[in-house]
């Protein structure tokens, strides 16, 4: 896991404020308490790796020296996410003086946004830096950052508005205490699991939908090139029996139906033709005058040569027949399962596996570059590998998707997928 290390400072204290209340900033800062505590996106104390951090409430400038001074075991490879809920001053253009309580005599006592920036880099080697200020005109302060935005991602609770009693802090917190779901919009496909800009996208998600007349004007921002570790890796376990949301017209359901017919009535090929003709799966299309048109001879074979290549049919004696495995796949409680095992081990090429080709199509999506099978042999090539792109093949790829297995970037495979750990 990333070493992953956890600044949160939470302030209600300041001249004339009453909003966020004691009781908002308390609850916020026990719920990050509670958050670390559960360990599940591996936080740790900037000043000992071994220890779980601890929020800090109306520290002084001396507190927050110390913070840094006292860092232990970091690296330029150390993850900061520094947090901050509390009221703030403009300062500049393009800077803000964060308020962290009241002194003796009553008035304010600040740290502008650019000393603390300034500090981290000065007194730590930490070059990856995720920040959240919760706080009104936060926006503003995007400047600060801009010559570093390779190496951080700040959260804006607004732009150049108000914030509104912790709003974003209560969301950002709702994004990383769910449990991760089927289909989570929280989670980066590319990258494999939930991500710092999932995290911040769900977060105002929840902001811009619990506005009111009362309050509209508040809209996260965001700025920064780092993407970050993942913050929680979410692997997507595929489901064992047949995928039930694929349409039955799909390529994927016109292949378990094909097996059915066939372990029905081991037929002859014209046999086999009738019945495709007859059946509402392989339909086309139907005209106005009521003239149907099915799956052609030619694209039939196509099925046929994918099935014998994945040694579940045999042709003996002018008959289709199943083999074992073919009458396994007619399972639906194991059909995705014993699909994929036969696509990967009998009909790919030597040497290619999903690995090899969900890497592939990352590349080409992050080029820009739709992934069709001819693009796909393109970029396997160039990694000295060889696809041939024979009918079996060409149709094996074309199923992946509706499996979950393959081309998790995409929208077609999400669906299927079951998330978990």
């Amino acid at each position: 896991m990333a070493d992953r290390r956890a600044l949160v400072i939470g302030t209600w204290l300041a001249q004339g404020r009453d909003k966020p209340s004691p009781q908002k900033v308390k609850s916020i800062t026990d719920r990050w308490t509670k958050l670390f505590a559960e360990d599940r996106y591996g936080f740790r104390s900037l000043g000992d790796r071994r220890a779980l951090p601890v929020p800090l409430q109306h520290p002084t400038r001396a507190d927050l020296i110390h913070q840094f001074d006292g860092a232990q075991g970091v690296t330029d490879d150390t993850e900061l996410f520094l947090f901050f809920l509390g009221h703030s001053v403009s300062e500049g253009n393009n800077d803000i003086r964060l308020i962290l309580g009241v002194d003796k005599g009553g008035e304010d006592r600040t740290v502008s946004l650019s000393w603390l920036f300034k500090t981290v880099n000065r007194e730590t080697p930490i070059r990856k830096l995720v920040v959240v200020l919760d706080t009104c005109h936060s926006g503003r302060t995007q400047e600060t950052f801009h010559p570093s935005k390779e190496r951080v991602f700040v959260m804006f609770s607004t732009g150049t508005s108000w914030a509104f009693d912790a709003n974003f802090s209560d969301s950002l917190l709702r994004a990383l205490e769910q449990p991760i779901q089927k289909s989570d919009q929280r989670i980066d496909r590319r990258s494999g699991g939930i991500t710092w800009r999932k995290i911040f996208e769900e977060a105002r998600r929840r902001v811009i939908s619990a506005q009111s007349r009362l309050n509209p004007l508040q809209d996260p921002e965001c700025f920064g090139g780092y993407t970050g570790e993942v913050l929680f890796k979410a692997p997507t376990r595929i489901s064992t029996g047949f995928n039930a949301f694929a349409s039955s017209r799909s390529i994927y359901g016109r292949v378990f139906r094909l097996l059915r017919i066939i372990a029905k009535d081991s037929p002859t090929s014209d046999a086999l033709r009738a019945s495709i003709r007859a059946d509402p799966v392989f339909l086309l299309r139907r005209d106005e005058s009521g003239v149907e048109r099915h799956v052609s001879i030619e694209r039939l074979d196509e099925y046929l040569d994918f099935l014998i290549k994945a040694k579940w049919l045999v042709r003996p004696k002018g008959h289709f027949e199943l083999t074992p495995s073919g009458h396994k796949a007619c399972d639906e409680n194991v059909f995705n399962m014993l699909l994929l095992q036969a696509i990967e081990s009998d009909v790919l090429s030597d040497g290619l596996s999903f690995e090899f080709l969900d890497e592939i199509v990352k590349e080409l999506l992050s080029d820009m570059i739709p992934p069709t099978p001819i693009r796909i042999k393109h970029r396997a090539g160039m990694k000295g590998k060889i696809l041939r792109l024979d009918p079996a093949t060409r149709l094996a790829i074309q199923l992946l998707p509706s499996t979950g297995q393959f081309l998790k970037g995409t929208a077609d495979a999400i669906f299927p997928s079951e998330l978990g750990g």
